[in-house]
Formats: structure tokens, C-alpha cells, sequence
């Protein structure tokens, strides 16, 4: 009974195996070949975890396939033809027009099967209908790129500039997808190659636009919010010399030396100015500068901000640039200590001495009488031996160690700062003051990360 059961089972499976076998269409034996057609086959495995994650892999990897078919001949007039020189360009752009291609590719035919383990996915283009249907579309784009580089020209004539701009990188969006394709076009004003025309253009629009520092150089206090802007008025030298005002001219503010926080994007106004303000400085150098430049990124959609196309027509030698010199201001203060040790006075000092030294490097210059101090900062700190901890073979001391920190106004007498720190623990074995140096150590660490922040939100 069982040696039937056994063969009936093996029967079954061999009969809705070879019946399996014999629904898969001819496509999933063999791969087809047709010349009138461009065919991608993809094929996935099917697994519990994967849900229909199965299906979109294999309908991407046939579409992948497909798209590989499609030989593109580079043409003579194309911008790839521009970039032979240069091989990241090539290789960013290559990546760039595989990925394009798969994603415009349109009007292509979708046959499926399954089974309970495989899903495949079958895809057939014409190659006539990708061929006229590809045309059309550079035709297109062309027709678009030379009306939006025509109106710039034109704007140019009124003095428009930023729209102008605007228009030349609405040219350069509508050839994204044409990089390897003739970018010649013959309008009724005449021949255009889109790829020398349009870098020419926009590198002598910019050679006659000025970006000039009101004034470049500023004094800045450590916490300080900026009183006045970084101002820079935005100017273009018309044809017969005379300088024009350029306005919704948009900009973005950045530190190329130090660190800190400004309003990075900001627009000009009506005569030309644009404005941004330091809101505080982040970095204890000395000398730091701000950049203000071009911001393309505002007058590009999203999707193309990144794209190597705009960095080829936008070279950064040519972007109009300034810079400020921000010069770090420190506010005057003087600072008197006290400072108990196991219970006495120690002259030296040496925490206080510390904590003075941070905040030299930050947001004080410490003067030598509190004369011409605006600022009295008031330092007290207690370190006080704890208990001694003995276990087997070893001896452990214990510090504790106490801050109270104030900031008063010398002109109105007034506290406008202060803060405590208690209990801070040092423990360290051989003696006391191994433990008192830890506990040292922690109390300026507390310091850095407990009163830091709250000093630097003060206007000093």
C-alpha cells in the first residue's frame, strides 16, 4: 500500500510538472530575436518576504534589458562630443543617459507568465515607432530650447537679467535627455548649436556681471548677533558701459573661513542690493571670510538641481563672486577667582586659570584692571575631599568639586549671568590629588557642556 501511495505521488508531481512545463509560452524556453523589434526579458524568483516586489524586479530588470538593445550613435554636434576631454563628465553622463533612457522609453508591449516559483516579464518596442517617436521628441526639445534661448537674448536688450538667466537654464533643461544627439537647430534668425551657443552666451553674460562688497570688511563679537549686514549690491555693464542695477538677483551666503550661522539665500532688491546677516559665529578664529555668490539652484526645477549638465554650462571660474573679511571681536571683561582646595585658599589658582583660558579662546579678552571692563566675571570653586574606598588590593580617593560662575553688567552693577555646578566627582587611586586633578578635569567638562550654550545665547 504505501510502495502505491508512493507512486502516485511521484505521478502527480511528474504530470503538474511536465503540465507546467507545457503552459510556458515559447518566449520563456528561448529567448526570441526580431529584427523589427527591441525585447527585454527579466525574470524574478518569487519568495514569502518579497510581496510584489518579485514583479517590479523583474519588469525592471526586462526594461533595463530593452533600454541596453538601444545602440545610441553619438553625433558629431552633440554636448557628449564637447566632453571627450574630459572623462568624469563622460562617465557621469553615460550613467545619466542609461538611466534616462529606461526612463522615457514609452509604447512598448507587456507579456507575463507564472508559475508558483518564477514570474517573468516580456517587453517588445517597435523600432520604427522608438526611432519616430525619438525624433519628434528632439525635435521638440529643440524647438523649446531655442525659444527660451532667443527670449533670453532679447531680455538681455531690456536689461532683464536675472529673467534672462532664468530662460538660458529653461533652454538647458529641455536638452537633458538630448546629450548624445545633433543639437543644431535652424531657426528663422538663423544656425544654432545649442552647446557652444548657450556656454558662450552665459559665460560673457557673466563676465559683465558684478557682485561688489559695500563694505568688506566687518567686527564681530563672538555671541553677538551682526548689527549691520553683509551688504553687496549686484550690477551688469551694458554694452555702452553704464552699469545697471540688477534686481531678483538671487544669491547664497556661505563661509569659506571659520564657521558660523547667517541667512545663506537672499535676493536683490530693486537697486541691486542684497542683504544677510551673521547671527552668530560658531569658530574662535580670528580672521574668518563669508562668500556671496550666484545661486543657480533658485532658478532650476528640482529634479535637475544636481545634474552635471548644469555644472558643464556653469563653470565656477565663472560665477560671480565676493567676499567679506569678518574680523572676530572679543567683548573686555574682568575676572576675579577664588578657589578652596581641601578647605584653603590656593593661590595658584589652577582650575580658575583654566576656566579663564576657555573663555579667552571664546567670548572674553581679559584685561589687567577691571577699569575698562564692561564685564566682571565672578569664578568660585570648592574641591573638597570625600571618602577613601578600600577593596582587596586597592585604594580609591574620592574629590568633589563645586562652580558658581557670574557675569555682572560693570556700568548698571547688575547680575546678568549665573549659574552652579555641584557634586562633580573625582576618583582616582594613590592620593587625593590624583583625584582632585580628575575632578578638575570633570568640572571644566561640565562647564564646556552645561554653561557654554548658555553663555553663547547672551549678547556680550
Amino acid at each position: 500500500m504505501t510502495r502505491l501511495y508512493s507512486f502516485l505521488t511521484i505521478a502527480v508531481f511528474l504530470l503538474s510538472t511536465l503540465s507546467a512545463e507545457a503552459g510556458k509560452p515559447r518566449w520563456v524556453k528561448k529567448r526570441p530575436s526580431d529584427r523589427n523589434f527591441y525585447i527585454g526579458i527579466g525574470m524574478a524568483y518569487k519568495k514569502e518576504s518579497s510581496g510584489l516586489d518579485y514583479a517590479k524586479k523583474a519588469r525592471a530588470d526586462a526594461l533595463k534589458e530593452m533600454a541596453s538593445e538601444i545602440e545610441v550613435n553619438v553625433s558629431a554636434n552633440s554636448l557628449m562630443r564637447q566632453f571627450e576631454d574630459n572623462f568624469n563628465f563622460r562617465e557621469t553622463f553615460e550613467s545619466e543617459i542609461s538611466t534616462s533612457a529606461e526612463e522615457n522609453l514609452a509604447g512598448y508591449e507587456v507579456k507575463t507568465w507564472e508559475n508558483r516559483r518564477e514570474y517573468w516579464v516580456l517587453m517588445k518596442l517597435s523600432k520604427e515607432q522608438y526611432q519616430r517617436r525619438k525624433r519628434l521628441d528632439l525635435e521638440m526639445a529643440k524647438k523649446k530650447a531655442a525659444s527660451y534661448l532667443l527670449e533670453a537674448r532679447r531680455m538681455i536688450e531690456r536689461m532683464e537679467i536675472t529673467a534672462a538667466l532664468g530662460a538660458y537654464f529653461k533652454a538647458i533643461e529641455s536638452l537633458e535627455n538630448h546629450l548624445k544627439e545633433d543639437l543644431t537647430y535652424r531657426s528663422i534668425d538663423g544656425n544654432i548649436n545649442f552647446g557652444s551657443d548657450i556656454m558662450q552666451d552665459l559665460r560673457y553674460l557673466f563676465s559683465k556681471i558684478s557682485i561688489t562688497p559695500v563694505n568688506p570688511n566687518y567686527q564681530v563679537s563672538f555671541s553677538k548677533s551682526m548689527e549691520k549686514p553683509l551688504k553687496a549690491k549686484v550690477e551688469y555693464y551694458s554694452s555702452t558701459g553704464r552699469k545697471v542695477p540688477v534686481r531678483s538677483f538671487p544669491v547664497h551666503y556661505k563661509f569659506i573661513q571659520g564657521q558660523g550661522l547667517l541667512q545663506e539665500k537672499a535676493t536683490s532688491n530693486p537697486g541691486g542690493e542684497v542683504n544677510s546677516y551673521i547671527q552668530k559665529l560658531e569658530s574662535s578664529l580670528k580672521k574668518q571670510q563669508v562668500e556671496v555668490a550666484f545661486d543657480h539652484t533658485v532658478l532650476l526645477q528640482e529634479e535637475n538641481i544636481q545634474s552635471p549638465l548644469v555644472k558643464f554650462f556653469l563653470p565656477e571660474e565663472t560665477i560671480p563672486t565676493a567676499r567679506f573679511n569678518i574680523e572676530l571681536q572679543k567683548s573686555n571683561a574682568w575676572l576675579t577667582a577664588s578657589e578652596l582646595v581641601f578647605g584653603k585658599a590656593t593661590p595658584q589658582k589652577l582650575f580658575s586659570n583654566q576656566l579663564k583660558s576657555h573663555l579667552n579662546e571664546t567670548f572674553f579678552n581679559f584685561t589687567q584692571t577691571p577699569d575698562n571692563a564692561p564685564y566682571i566675571i565672578e569664578v568660585n570653586a570648592n574641591f573638597k575631599k570625600g571618602d577613601i574606598k578600600e577593596g582587596n588590593g586597592y585604594t580609591v580617593y574620592l574629590v568633589y568639586a563645586d562652580l558658581y560662575i557670574s557675569v555682572i553688567s560693570a556700568e548698571t552693577k547688575t547680575e546678568i549671568f549665573s549659574e552652579t555646578i555641584s557634586g562633580v566627582k573625582g576618583m582616582r587611586p594613590g592620593s587625593f590629588d590624583y583625584a582632585l586633578k580628575e575632578a578638575r578635569q570633570k568640572l571644566l567638562e561640565r562647564f564646556e557642556k552645561e554653561v557654554y550654550p548658555q553663555l553663547e545665547a547672551l549678547n556680550f
